[in-house]
């Protein structure tokens, strides 16, 4: 993507406000404020509030399909590459607590058409590469379960963001890499292959 380090800048601030307080505190003023800009300086870089968001969230799609890609396409099983998407995920957040407001689509879904269709991009890419990998898992005998692969996929995902609620309402408190990848392999000791 063609951002710029201003375009950058103001991404970052506006996810900080959301993490903080907010969807509705996100506005020119307060991000002007966050950044030190008079409030027309932010329009030479972005037409309107939603033009920020939809930047945000594109930004954080093309972000995660660029660590995912790697995963998916490298040698080993389907169980190690889930491990390292969420890893990847767990990391990244870890990094830049300011962008988990868009992990949990918190708000933002409830806001306009087009960054309800950004936030639902990201959603359908992640699904779509956690389905295909607990398929093809399935079919290699990796794990066993009685339940379908969607109901797996569904408690994994809410675990997911279970654990971000948790880690954002700590205020960031505690290590996310280290119990989220404890989170991902209770899940996948519940369905191994009993030797």
């Amino acid at each position: 993507m063609n951002i710029t380090d201003r375009q950058m800048e103001i991404i970052e601030a506006s996810g900080r406000i959301l993490a903080s307080r907010g969807i509705s505190a996100l506005t020119i003023k307060n991000l002007a404020s966050e950044i030190g800009f008079v409030e027309s300086a932010l329009y030479r870089h972005f037409k309107s509030k939603e033009d920020i968001i939809v930047l945000l969230i594109k930004y954080l799609y093309n972000n995660i399909e660029s660590r995912f890609e790697p995963i998916i396409h490298q040698q080993g099983t389907n169980q190690d590459k889930l491990q390292q998407l969420f890893n990847s995920q767990f990391t990244f957040l870890s990094e830049n607590p300011h962008f988990v407001v868009v992990a949990l689509s918190d708000g933002l879904i409830d806001e306009t058409d087009s960054i309800k269709n950004e936030v639902m991009k990201i959603f359908l890419y992640k699904m779509s590469v956690i389905s295909h990998l607990f398929d093809d898992g399935l079919k290699q005998r990796e794990w066993q379960t009685l339940l379908p692969p969607a109901d797996l996929i569904h408690f994994l995902m809410g675990g997911f963001r279970l654990l971000m609620f948790k880690w954002k309402f700590s205020h960031f408190s505690f290590d996310l890499v280290k119990e989220g990848n404890h989170m991902i392999q209770q899940f996948f000791t519940m369905i191994q292959v009993k030797n």
